[in-house]
């Protein structure tokens, strides 16, 4: 574990790497540098792809995909000590092979281990999101402002619940997403509505009731840690009974970025203006909401319309 940390990685990352470990110690004990081999790990990933998750509601389906690429991750990252100690001279954990074309665009060049299918985000239409607004109104304040500073900025659950009361700018209706904060390690400042400075206004005198000695923007007021930091469990909490309430199964905390992005998009923004926005260090990434917004496809679609509206008009 020190290790990791000593590298940067946060400690949400270091207890999926500890997952990873367990279900490796569990299908065949403890590793021997000797034999942890590619043959070691394709017999894991045959292994791994066999056993039920055991997840509450999920049935005993099999793992997701993503989960058995973050376990081979995990793997990756144990090979990588290994190698740093100088029991291993390569990373048996083959990685998949990409490059880039000089207009940005990436090719895959070699297959990895555990390909994921490339999902497009589901995200809410006008009236799902009306549902969401009335069954958020009645919460607490503090609950509606995290609501809407998630998607005013598009942030990741542990941005939001990472946010200071030194991060907000109330002069300039800004936040900063500090780099310890932010899962890419690249810090940025996005603007955020009239609506959560009004809520803000109403949030803050009762902060200063609750809060005890931490920096943090939203605090707990459970009795368990009362005054204390929220964590981004707590969002997630939130996010998923307004799930069950609006009932939307789809949306998450992850929700709220996903449509930000793609009014960003819609809007005009350009692909390196959303990924700023976003906080990402490719524009892979971002391409997603490009897409997802339907706002090339338009255009070249209204470019071409005449020419269809021709043959069209010939029936």
């Amino acid at each position: 574990m020190d290790y990791l940390l000593s590298r940067g990685y946060s400690r949400n990352t270091i207890s999926a790497y500890g997952r990873a470990m367990e279900s490796a110690l569990e299908m065949a004990g403890p590793i021997d540098p000797l034999e942890f081999n590619r043959a070691y790990v394709i017999r894991y990933l045959a292994w791994i792809r066999k056993i039920p998750s055991k997840r509450p509601g999920s049935l005993r389906r099999p793992l997701a995909l993503a989960t058995v690429a973050q376990r081979l991750v995990g793997l990756r990252a144990f090979a990588g000590y290994l190698i740093d100690c100088g029991q291993l001279d390569r990373n048996p954990v083959m990685r998949g092979g990409s490059r880039r074309t000089p207009e940005g665009h990436v090719i895959r060049t070699r297959r990895g281990l555990c390909p994921l299918p490339g999902r497009v985000p589901q995200i809410p239409n006008d009236t799902q999101w009306l549902d969401l607004l009335r069954v958020l109104r009645p919460r607490c304040v503090r609950d509606r402002l995290m609501f809407v500073l998630a998607y005013d900025g598009a942030l990741r659950r542990n941005e939001l619940a990472g946010l200071w009361l030194s991060d907000i700018d109330f002069s300039a209706r800004t936040m900063t997403i500090r780099q310890e904060a932010s899962k890419t390690g690249v810090q940025r400042t996005v603007p955020y509505s009239a609506t959560s400075s009004l809520l803000l206004r109403e949030y803050l005198p009762h902060r200063r009731k609750v809060a005890g000695r931490v920096p943090h923007l939203f605090v707990s007021e459970s009795p368990r840690n009362h005054g204390g930091s929220l964590s981004g469990y707590t969002w997630g909490r939130l996010a998923s009974e307004l799930a069950d309430q609006a009932r939307l199964p789809f949306f998450s905390t992850h929700t709220l970025r996903h449509l930000r992005l793609t009014d960003l998009a819609r809007s005009g923004f350009d692909i390196k203006e959303l990924a700023l926005f976003a906080g990402h260090r490719s524009f892979d990434s971002t391409l997603t909401y490009i897409h997802l917004s339907g706002r090339d496809m338009s255009r070249a679609f209204q470019r071409a319309a005449g020419t269809m509206t021709e043959r069209v008009e010939l029936l």
